[in-house]
């Protein structure tokens, strides 16, 4: 590959796919013209994990442990470690970790940080001891998912800049977006493709148009999205932990709770959550052999030594994996376990379809105008999927030579050669709006601003509000300013008059324009412009319309403060 000498050099960019359950990092090989994956600690596969522990020489700071050792360390020191980051992003949750019984807060992004900091590391080790590149990565392409909010995009972000890189050159891509480049790459006729992405912790699904040009690469346009941010692959292990769960009550008659740690059932704490960490761990694996086989062993000897031995040893069949409905709430709290009570594998996937539905509808489109289905993520790979698809659709999913783990991450290196080589052309993806954006407005409702499926060009996307906001009040010197974001928005034409209160609706941010001159109720008029940019954040911008006008900002940094 050799060392870069670019004309346009912006620095070197890394592709990465930040999953729940794992992730996966790629940069694009100019030798030969493709993109190509990193292996970090030996394989292309990184499980999203870390484990902290006392520093031997100095007992005030943390050292940490990454990725596959971190991950069978949560079975030994289940307190001090983090598994499925991902799901905590867009939320104001701390994380505590204990550590020789001292606590530890984190915040989201601050865990993501220091796992996208170690990959960066060990991709810059690898780039320039085994591919002889100078330098290291400054820049780098995530991938988030299709109906991320615009929080989770800020904590995103937030924690690339923690982990080094520049936060002018970090960008933020679609997950089906970049997993459609690496199909799309040698694509060489217009189709329609539905992407299918069943991760660790979200499904997504999302319509792409790519048009093959004559001359140059194929253009892709996203036609429609629609997701769940809490559905994945996660979900499907808690129904197998359901199934080994409700062998261990057999064996134990129901008297002990490995989910109470204040039972005072003779388990202690620390035995409770060694279990759950082996039972969950089991539950994974169990689902990535019932995917491909008929039946598989669980065997987890012993799981638990106090009060008394219990060994779990049983056979899960497919039968089982696809029906069985699921009664423990496992830890979960209230709200998630209503949404997954009674809730087999097969309802789970009938689910993402239910997602494809809308995502068709929103396009105005059949099963009948797609003409190819691109499988994504590695819950995907359940042969129940493909089957469903293959029923729904009437042909079976694309056979892509790239692993369903590999595609979003390498669909990401390509928009890096994109960013370094400005002047070498690659599949351009047309980016666009998610989710409508809007204002607060008299009555709690929201007055939508950006719609979805908006176009947004290279130097961004600015849109005036259509109405400039008025004062309510006669002789008030300040007005509110209150951002919302839509997330589960009706079909067009339905649902104008929404209350911010609905369910779906996010607010993103607030702050109040000071300073306007004094009047009437009605008299002072406010002008609110909102500007999206490439990479995907929002800025708002409030002017009073006066001849002593003043004017406010909410900057992406300052959306979440």
């Amino acid at each position: 590959m050799g060392t870069l000498g670019l004309d346009n050099e912006r620095g070197l960019f890394l592709g990465i796919d930040f999953g729940t359950t794992n992730s996966v990092v790629s940069i694009y090989n100019f030798a030969g013209g493709e993109a190509q994956t990193i292996p970090i600690d030996g394989s292309n596969i990184f499980p999203t994990a870390i484990q902290f522990e006392s520093d031997p020489e100095d007992e005030n700071k943390l050292s940490r442990i990454f990725g596959v050792q971190a991950k069978e360390a949560a079975i030994i020191y289940p307190l001090s470690t983090v598994l499925s980051i991902k799901r905590y992003l867009g939320s104001d949750q701390k994380l505590t970790v204990i550590i020789d019984d001292k606590e530890f807060q984190f915040t989201p992004e601050q865990i993501a940080g220091e796992i996208l900091g170690y990959l960066k590391q060990k991709a810059d080790e690898y780039a320039q001891e085994e591919l002889g590149i100078s330098g290291e990565f400054s820049g780098c392409v995530i991938t988030v998912p299709a109906n991320s909010t615009d929080k989770q995009k800020k904590m995103t972000k937030d924690a690339a800049v923690l982990a080094g890189f520049d936060p002018e050159n970090i960008y933020l891509r679609l997950e089906p977006a970049a997993s459609a480049i690496s199909y799309a790459v040698n694509e060489e006729s217009n189709k329609k493709v539905l992407v299918y992405d069943f991760g660790g912790g979200t499904f997504d699904a999302c319509v792409l148009e790519i048009k093959a040009e004559e001359a140059g690469e194929p253009t892709i346009s996203i036609t429609s999205t629609y997701g769940d941010n809490n559905l994945g692959g996660n979900d499907v292990d808690k129904i197998i932990m359901d199934i080994v769960y409700e062998e261990f009550k057999k064996l134990t008659g129901e008297e002990i709770d490995l989910f109470d740690e204040d039972a005072d059932d003779g388990v202690s704490k620390r035995q409770k959550k060694v279990a759950l960490v082996r039972l969950q761990q089991a539950a994974t694996q169990a689902k990535e052999r019932l995917s491909q086989t008929k039946s598989t062993k669980v065997t987890l000897a012993p799981l638990i030594q106090e009060p008394r031995i219990v060994n779990i040893n049983m056979e899960i069949t497919r039968e089982q994996f696809l029906t069985h409905k699921r009664v423990n709430p496992l830890g979960d709290s209230q709200e998630a376990y209503e949404k997954f009570r009674d809730k087999s594998v097969s309802d789970l996937v009938d689910e993402t379809l239910t997602c494809v539905s809308h995502c068709l509808e929103a396009g105005g489109l059949t099963e009948k105008d797609i003409d190819e289905i691109f499988l994504v993520g590695g819950s995907s790979s359940i042969l129940y999927v493909g089957e469903k698809i293959t029923e729904r659709f009437g042909k079976e999913p694309f056979k892509s030579r790239i692993s369903p783990a590999l595609s979003i991450s390498q669909g990401a290196a390509y928009y890096c050669n994109m960013i370094m080589m400005p002047t070498v052309r690659g599949p351009v993806v047309q980016e666009r709006t998610i989710h409508p954006l809007g204002l607060e407005i008299a009555g709690r409702r929201f007055m939508e601003i950006v719609s979805a499926g908006q176009d947004i060009p290279k130097d961004g996307l600015t849109i005036d509000a259509s109405e400039p906001l008025m004062t309510n009040f006669d002789n008030v010197t300040s007005m509110a300013i209150v951002v919302y974001e839509n997330t589960m928005p009706a079909p067009a034409g339905k649902d104008k008059h929404i209350n911010v209160n609905r369910e779906g609706m996010k607010r993103l941010a607030g702050t109040s324009l000071r300073g306007i001159p004094q009047g009437p109720r009605g008299q002072e008029k406010v002008k609110v412009i909102f500007h999206i940019g490439q990479d995907n954040m929002l800025r708002v911008t409030a002017r009073s319309l006066s001849t002593d006008g003043v004017v406010t900002e909410l900057a992406v940094d300052e959306l979440y403060q």
